[in-house]
């Protein structure tokens, strides 16, 4: 807990020196995207590693999924201080899991994730989709681009 409290509403300054965003993109792993998914509920066939400006996401984004800059704290703060020590510590994580749903671009596993991204300013942000779902993608997100491999 003392851990957590060393970061937890801290501004982006004054994180660990050590802290850098690094994903996790191995397939065995896409169930980590998504709080208590259990590896089964992710066949490999059927995901797969995209990538977009977070800018255009978040301007995308659909009504609880949203969450901007300012409110990195707002929510689950200590998970939030988690990512970022486990991060700090080297650690990688799983990219958030988004799909389109009835149209509007919805963040299924990774918000916090997502809100560390953001107050890191990081411009790309690498994601888990439904293979199914590529040309929705490609028609929601403009700056949106499957990876040729994970």
């Amino acid at each position: 807990m003392n851990a957590i409290r060393s970061v937890l509403n801290k501004p982006r300054g004054e994180w660990p020196d050590s802290f850098e965003v690094r994903w996790d993109f191995s397939p065995e792993n896409f169930f980590l995207a998504e709080d208590g998914a259990k590896p089964e509920d992710y066949a490999e066939a059927e995901y797969m590693i995209g990538e977009a400006d977070l800018e255009e996401i978040d301007s995308k984004l659909h009504g609880a999924s949203r969450r901007d800059s300012t409110q990195l704290w707002a929510v689950a703060s200590s998970k939030v201080a988690g990512a970022i020590l486990h991060w700090s510590g080297g650690g990688l994580m799983t990219p958030p899991h988004l799909e389109i749903a009835m149209g509007h671009l919805v963040i299924v596993g990774g918000n916090n994730r997502m809100a560390v991204c953001r107050a890191d300013g990081q411009v790309r942000l690498p994601f888990l989709y439904p293979i199914s779902q590529t040309a929705l993608f490609a028609a929601k997100l403009t700056t949106f681009s499957p990876r040729a491999s994970v």
